[in-house]
């Protein structure tokens, strides 16, 4: 889709790896410690639930990426949301780390969109005209300020102000 993708899930990969590789352990332990064959065979099942709903995160994560092309600005986190912001609509893009601990992934504070990923954002976007975004339950809000993870925050900036 787009023709420059962004990681921005690199604070979260390592802990996820941890606890997928942990798994089996887990499951292993399980299988050792518990007498009883049916409570075994169903915790035998939530483990293996648990390791490829992990697995998928994962490969979510790395599929669906930030992009740029030649006329929008793609941000997403996994499969969860997708926002398109028009590239005629960007006025000012800078680069700049900012904490909130919304304990959301996605929020609208102040007229700003904001994209946390481990309660910080490090891009942020000004544009030149409201954008209608949704955020489920939670409403439409029309935003003049977005404010984004990205793992390789000046190759946004740089792809973003061409």
């Amino acid at each position: 889709m787009g023709d420059r993708s962004f990681g921005y899930s690199a604070q979260v990969r390592p802990f996820l790896w941890v606890f997928l590789v942990l798994t089996p352990v887990e499951i292993l332990l399980v299988d050792l410690l518990i007498p009883w064959l049916w409570l075994r065979a169903v915790l035998l099942a939530f483990g293996l639930l648990s390791a490829l709903l992990l697995a998928w995160l994962l490969w979510m994560l790395y599929k669906f990426k930030h992009e740029v092309d030649d006329e929008y600005l793609w941000l997403r986190y996994a499969r969860e949301f997708e926002y398109r912001i028009p590239l005629a609509a960007i006025e000012t893009v800078t680069h700049g780390l900012t904490s909130r601990s919304l304990s959301r992934t996605r929020s609208v504070v102040d007229d700003t969109l904001v994209l946390e990923i481990s309660s910080s954002t490090n891009v942020l976007v000004r544009l030149n005209a409201p954008q209608e975004i949704d955020l489920g339950r939670r409403g439409v809000h029309e935003v003049t300020k977005i404010e984004f993870w990205a793992d390789n925050p000046d190759d946004v900036v740089r792809a973003l102000r061409k």
